[in-house]
C-alpha cells in the first residue's frame, strides 16, 4: 500500500529535480523512492519488493508484473502505475526502431 508524504524542498532543488526527472522520463515520486530503498536496503534488487517500479524501468513484463502484484489484467496495471504516479516504461530500441522505420515507410506512401 502506497502512503502520501510532504516533504519541504527549496524551489531551486524541486525545479532541478523535475526538469531531470521530465528528461529521464520518470517522476520525482520515483526518484525519491528510489534513493530511499537505495539507503535503507543497498543490496536489495529493484525487482525484489516493489514489481510496479520494476515494471516501470523496464525490469519485468508486463504479465509478470501483474502476477507479482496479483492484478487482474494490464488495465489493473495502468491504473496502479498512475495511482503510484510511475510512468509506462519505454519499449526496447530495436522496436523503437522498427515503429520510426514504418512510420517512414507510411509517410513516404502518404
Amino acid at each position: 500500500m502506497l502512503k502520501h508524504t510532504t516533504i519541504n524542498l527549496p524551489e531551486e532543488l524541486l525545479a532541478r529535480v523535475e526538469t531531470y526527472a521530465a528528461e529521464k522520463r520518470t517522476t520525482v515520486t520515483a526518484i525519491v523512492r528510489e534513493h530511499l530503498e537505495a539507503i535503507v536496503e543497498p543490496s536489495r534488487s529493484p525487482t525484489d519488493g516493489d514489481a510496479l517500479l520494476a515494471y516501470s524501468k523496464g525490469l519485468l513484463s508486463r504479465r509478470e508484473a501483474v502476477r507479482r502484484l496479483g492484478l487482474r489484467d494490464y488495465a489493473s496495471l495502468l491504473v496502479a502505475l498512475g495511482d503510484a504516479d510511475l510512468p509506462l516504461p519505454l519499449p526496447p530500441a530495436h522496436e523503437l526502431e522498427e515503429q520510426a522505420a514504418t512510420f517512414v515507410k507510411l509517410w513516404r506512401m502518404g
